[in-house]
């Protein structure tokens, strides 16, 4: 479910700070994906001065993206590591460029629709 209707303008924001067709196309999937989600709560925000579209679990925030001009910076956070489907391995081997922050979280950069899908359908399955 889309929350965040104060901050409206966010998603706009967020969107336009997007500078390649392929990364917006992706940002424009992940946003009406994760608003169908039964489960998540969606909305934009920011965490201290960085912009980002968080998706949460009750009180967890289980996944977020960071929108750039060239891709969007998706993050497995860590109440997400703690299923097994997101397990270290699981996240490797379907994203073998998926990188491994110092928390302990794990990124993937998207910058195409294709790619977006890919990491939605992982989620929903």
């Amino acid at each position: 479910m889309l929350n965040g209707s104060e901050n409206q303008s966010l998603y706009r924001d967020h969107y336009e700070l997007i500078e390649d067709v392929g990364t917006k196309q992706a940002y424009s999937y992940l946003v009406g994906w994760a608003s169908s989600l039964k489960h998540y709560d969606c909305l934009p925000s920011f965490h201290g001065v960085i912009r980002d579209f968080r998706l949460m679990h009750g009180s967890d925030w289980e996944f977020a993206f960071i929108p750039n001009q060239k891709w969007l910076l998706f993050y497995f956070r860590k109440p997400s590591l703690e299923y097994i489907k997101y397990s270290r391995h699981e996240i490797m081997s379907r994203f073998p460029e998926a990188k491994e922050n110092n928390a302990g979280e794990f990124t993937v950069k998207i910058s195409t629709l294709s790619e977006a899908v890919k990491l939605a359908a992982y989620i929903e399955s």
